[in-house]
């Protein structure tokens, strides 16, 4: 398969799924015409566009208003889908394929939509935490969701005979709703960001939907009539590839193919058959995140195009071509520049200088008038795309920034020690690093200087649990007059611990209890000071609880908690310690008198000691045989040796090279990480149980974890 990216036009900064390919009409068929493009900005600018012989046709724009969050297509069931659906603010507009606004609507939220979906007269509409359900504009339910709402959909309404709206939430789960409650909750492996009806329709029977999750991977979900929800399959992706952000079903000489838009800028096309896993087919990366994706005949009849959109406001066609079509052809019409005469160009560059000229002009009268005057100069606020996600796979943490204008440079400043990692083939930044001063509290400054063009920067990077602090991010894009907007990341101390389901039957064996005069509130907020993946706000219960699991040695941390009552239970000992210190801490600052009993069992250290052993033995060997290999590798100086002297094992050994390398760099440093986990178990127990340390064991102990042959007996050098 083979694809051609087109540029279309640059518009203002586009969220997610605000474009959409208006279906074709039977009168536009009959004339092959081409299909519309409707698109919605984050200015409140709604465009039309149709493409007509190479060139963009503008068919109707509005005026700037408030920012718009989704764009849904809808009409009657059973009619071609093309009434266009707005939301912006707590209102939801339509307007007709001619730009006639039908509906101004209301909806009494009390605070923005976040995501939509329209079918027939039923009106799905939610903001963070509420979602509200609307029959003819009539109120019908409202339901209050504890966590954060990524996405809501519902079962095709003919098929299933009834709506039954899904709700996509950062809590690692689907809940489908029935009125206002909540009917089944089903929990996936990672948080889900993105749901789309399967082919478009739910399937052959309206009930399957696929799900873009936070980790790259894509599932699809089989949902019954009484909630009951399975997976028909799941398609596990590397890491890397970034977080699905929109997903599209669109059929293509006979066969239906999967388009999927990511975060990382990566389009991928697969082809989708019955219920087997899709086979991808093509993939293009560009710089920018996608942020929606459509397919359809945009350049010309016939010719299917897949339509995308970034963040930054580009949108752009990768227009198939059909092994009966000469690929000359599709290129010359694909390409608006080379149909347009010389002279047309020459106009153009000529236009493009005196716009740079009156720039520069009006420019300078900017900074005579500023410094001149006392006027204070108006520095521009730019939008900016940020997110901080965990990497459970390769035990680090995603750091994404993006901005509608050039970066310039990016100061990351922090209290609390975190190490970066480079990123291949990513960001094409010069880094600085700076000396901290411990007077400032200070123990990161890095400086990213960019180069021109760039609006992404893509951050990875590591740190021990038990550190916490803020990171801060200090960023300059390329405009005049020089300005910096802050972002802040709270690093917790327990960062590696990942919200699972708390349906668990295994029970840890230590554990740890506090009770005092604190509230609910109180109690949710050191929880969350210290766990990553919380809710905003205590749900409205009067006993919580909450499952965590720890990615790195693979222990469960229970949490259950209530007003003046927290009950931890784990065998992860450090994590017992860090939340004993940062509980003190916290309850100590709002002079709260706490009640603290804890018990540490002997088999939660023996567990823990053989979780990193285990993996500490994989990585020491996989270390050694990398450097044996290297070793093997300089017999190459010497002339009289060659291949054949090594044995069948060396060989072997030196094939798997690169998968080896790839293990190591798909984990850095996780054998440094995992001896300095081992340390940190040896104090928290000595702490917590009351022992004196004896002169130079921890020295011994340091030194026994970095071969494997004395691992198996690092429990004697605890006291038991």
């Amino acid at each position: 398969m083979e694809l051609y990216r087109v540029d279309y036009t640059l518009l203002g900064m586009v969220s997610s799924n605000c474009m959409k390919v208006l279906p074709i009409s039977q009168s536009d068929e009959a004339e092959k015409k081409t299909q519309k493009i409707i698109v919605g900005d984050q200015e409140g600018i709604v465009h039309m566009f149709q493409i007509r012989k190479g060139k963009i046709n503008m068919l109707f724009k509005t005026l700037p208003l408030e920012k718009i969050t989704e764009v849904c297509l809808g009409g009657a069931l059973g009619t071609v889908q093309d009434k266009i659906f707005l939301s912006m603010g707590t209102s939801v507009r339509g307007y007709t394929k001619k730009g006639r606004m039908f509906l101004s609507f209301d909806t009494g939220l009390l605070e923005s939509i976040k995501c939509m979906y329209v079918t027939g007269n039923e009106l799905l509409v939610s903001g963070k935490h509420i979602f509200s359900h609307f029959n003819d504009c009539k109120d019908i339910s409202t339901y209050l969701c504890p966590e954060l709402i990524n996405s809501i959909i519902t079962l095709d309404v003919i098929k299933m005979q009834g709506i039954m709206p899904i709700l996509a939430c950062a809590d690692l789960c689907i809940r489908i709703l029935e009125g206002s409650t909540v009917k089944e909750t089903f929990y996936l492996s990672s948080e889900p960001i993105s749901l789309h009806l399967m082919k478009n329709n739910g399937g052959s029977y309206g009930n399957e939907v696929l799900v873009g999750l936070q980790s790259g991977h894509i599932v699809l979900l089989k949902i019954e009539k009484n909630a009951s929800t399975s997976i028909l399959w799941e398609l596990a992706t590397q890491s890397k590839q970034g977080a699905v952000t929109c997903i599209d079903c669109y059929e293509f000489n006979g066969d239906d193919h999967l388009l999927i838009g990511r975060q990382s800028g990566s389009v991928e096309v697969y082809s989708l058959e019955s219920h087997s896993v899709p086979i991808e087919k093509y993939k293009y990366s560009c710089s920018e995140s996608i942020t929606s994706i459509q397919g359809g005949a945009i350049r010309s009849f016939g010719i299917p195009e897949i339509v995308v959109t970034t963040f930054t406001g580009w949108l752009f066609g990768l227009t198939f071509v059909d092994q009966h079509i000469d690929k000359e052809i599709v290129l010359e019409s694909s390409n608006i520049i080379l149909n347009d005469e010389k002279q047309k160009i020459l106009d153009i560059r000529t236009e493009v200088s005196d716009l740079e000229r009156q720039v520069a002009i009006e420019r300078n009268k900017y900074l005579e008038f500023t410094q001149k005057s006392s006027r204070p100069s108006v520095l521009p606020y730019l939008a900016i795309k940020n997110s901080m996600f965990l990497d459970s796979e390769n035990l680090i943490y995603h750091l994404i920034i993006e901005l509608e204008a050039t970066i310039d440079n990016v100061l990351l400043q922090c209290n609390c020690l975190i190490n970066l990692i480079d990123v291949e083939n990513n960001n094409n930044a010069v880094v600085s690093k700076s000396k901290c001063k411990e007077e400032d509290n200070n123990k990161l400054l890095i400086t990213y200087r960019c180069q021109l063009n760039t609006t992404k920067l893509e951050l990875k990077m590591w740190s021990h649990e038990g550190d916490h602090g803020i990171l801060t991010l200090y960023i300059t894009p390329l405009l005049q007059p020089k300005c910096c907007q802050v972002c802040k990341f709270p690093i917790k101390p327990l960062l590696y611990h990942q919200r699972t389901n708390r349906n668990i039957v295994y029970q840890p064996q230590s554990f740890m209890t506090l009770s005092g005069g604190f509230s609910l509130s109180e109690a949710h907020l050191w929880i969350s000071n210290c766990l990553p993946g919380f809710p905003e706000k205590p749900a409205s219960q009067e006993n919580l609880e909450y499952s965590f699991e720890s990615i790195i040695l693979d222990t469960v941390l229970l949490c259950a908690y209530s007003r003046g009552s927290i009950n931890i239970k784990t065998d992860n000992i450090t994590a017992i310690s860090i939340l004993k210190d940062n509980f003190s801490r916290d309850a100590t600052r709002k002079n709260i008198k706490l009640d603290m009993n804890y018990e540490i069992a002997e088999g939660s250290l023996i567990l823990m000691i053989d979780a990193i052993v285990s993996k500490l033995k994989t990585d020491i060997k996989n270390d050694k045989t990398l450097k044996l290999i290297n070793a093997i590798k300089q017999l190459s100086v010497n002339p009289n040796t060659n291949g054949e002297s090594l044995t069948k094992e060396y060989l072997l050994m030196i094939s798997n090279e690169d998968k080896l390398k790839q293990e190591v760099f798909q984990r850095p440093l996780r054998m440094q990480r995992l001896q300095a986990i081992m340390l940190a178990l040896f104090d928290d127990w000595h702490k917590l149980k009351g022992l004196n340390v004896k002169p130079n064991s921890r020295e011994d102990l340091q030194e026994a974890l970095q071969t494997s042959n004395t691992l198996d007996s690092l429990i004697s050098m605890f006291e038991l």
